[in-house]
Order: structure tokens, then C-alpha cells, then sequence
């Protein structure tokens, strides 16, 4: 879908709208005054969403015991999966 982008900070109806923000394209004249000062461009904006770049997961459990706050179902920590860090 094409969209009109502002280059440059502008002013609209109450509403400051910063560079890289979608203008309202409703108002002729306006569009028409932002194309010809270079304050606005068209663009299509149908750039796919960018990839995760890692997935959530769930964190490990930890062992039972008792815990501080006195909650039975607490965990109290977990075994960690490389040797202790080197001081």
C-alpha cells in the first residue's frame, strides 16, 4: 500500500507528526504543498516485518526445596548448565 511519509517535522491540524511518520493524504491541497517544499514523499510501505530473532522459551526449573518466602511450591534455584563462572 502506498502512504505518504514525511521527510522533515510538520504541523497538521493540532498534530505535530515527526520524519518518517504517515501523513493524513485526505486534504489535496496539503499533500500537493508537502510534495512540491519536499516535506513529504510517497511510499510503499510494503516492506515485510522483520524476522525474531530468537524464540521465546521457557526458563528452567528449578529445584525443590524450601524457599525464603516460605511458599512449599517455590523454587529456590536450578543447576546451572556450564561450570561455575571463573573469578
Amino acid at each position: 500500500m502506498i502512504a505518504l511519509i514525511a521527510k522533515k517535522p510538520v504541523l497538521y491540524c493540532s498534530t505535530q507528526y515527526k520524519a518518517g511518520d504517515r501523513l493524513p493524504a485526505h486534504d489535496q491541497e496539503m499533500v500537493s504543498a508537502w510534495l512540491d517544499s519536499g516535506s513529504a514523499l510517497w511510499e510503499n510501505d510494503e516492506t515485510p516485518a522483520p524476522a525474531p530473532k530468537a524464540e521465546p522459551i521457557d526458563p528452567p526449573e528449578g529445584k525443590a526445596g524450601k524457599s525464603s518466602d516460605g511458599d512449599p511450591d517455590a523454587r529456590v534455584g536450578r543447576v546451572p548448565k556450564k561450570g561455575r563462572a571463573k573469578k
